[in-house]
């Protein structure tokens, strides 16, 4: 069984980070904030401010980070409409623990691979009905809410994204996860925890860009979890 499974079935509450570029030193420092998991990129991302090359490029970065950290690390592929049974191999084998895409780039051959947990992303577009079929997807572990439109990113958290993202969790028969990619405060977590998501992936807009901003920041946000709403 993938890593990844099994946390986020025995802790109420997980803490991903996506990382700003594929580095060691970034990786270790979430490992130290506390982060359950670690999200390397490929590919154009939406979860962080960089934009990665593909999967060639970034290879050896990730299979630095994937041999480094103790914590399971994911892989975001952004953009993929097409990859090759080879190059997919060559995913697997750089010790990806899970995957992260948007539903509607999951190519079958990843989605069939029993090897790697898959988090399959759902964004503004998507309808109702698609994110409940896809929740009953047997290959799908956990859905990730990627709901903000690219022109609202960075804009201030508002009561209506934490409507959506309980629609989303009540809609859903699989776990789901929140990309926060709007100004979000560690002081509001217990307030979007409420929403029902098991867990949030944090990246440079939450946790900065410095080595000791992502431990300090992550940290912050952690202690914050099981506190009363403010």
């Amino acid at each position: 069984m993938p890593k990844i499974t099994k946390i986020i079935s025995e802790k109420n509450f997980v803490f991903l980070t996506a990382l700003l570029a594929n580095r060691v030193d970034l990786a270790a420092a979430a490992e130290e904030g506390g982060s359950d998991a670690i999200i390397v990129s490929a590919g154009a991302s939406d979860f962080g401010a960089n934009r990665f090359g593909d999967f060639e490029l970034e290879e050896e970065g990730i299979r630095s980070v994937a041999s480094t950290v103790s914590v399971p690390v994911g892989l975001y592929l952004g953009d993929t409409i097409h990859i090759e049974a080879e190059e997919w191999e060559r995913v697997v084998e750089a010790g990806i623990d899970f995957l992260i895409m948007f539903a509607h780039q999951m190519p079958l051959l990843a989605l069939a691979d029993t090897r790697v947990s898959k988090l399959a992303a759902v964004g503004a577009g998507y309808v109702i009905e698609q994110v409940r079929a896809l929740s009953k997807d047997p290959n799908i572990d956990a859905l990730v809410a990627a709901i903000t439109p690219s022109q609202a990113v960075a804009q201030n958290m508002s009561a209506l994204d934490l409507g959506t993202l309980r629609l989303l969790v009540s809609l859903s028969e699989k776990p789901v996860l929140d990309l926060v990619q709007k100004i979000f405060e560690p002081k509001f977590l217990p307030i979007l925890r409420q929403t029902g998501c098991r867990g949030v992936i944090l990246n440079s807009l939450s946790l900065g860009s410095s080595i000791e901003s992502i431990k300090l920041v992550l940290a912050e946000y952690r202690s914050k979890i099981f506190e009363g709403v403010v």
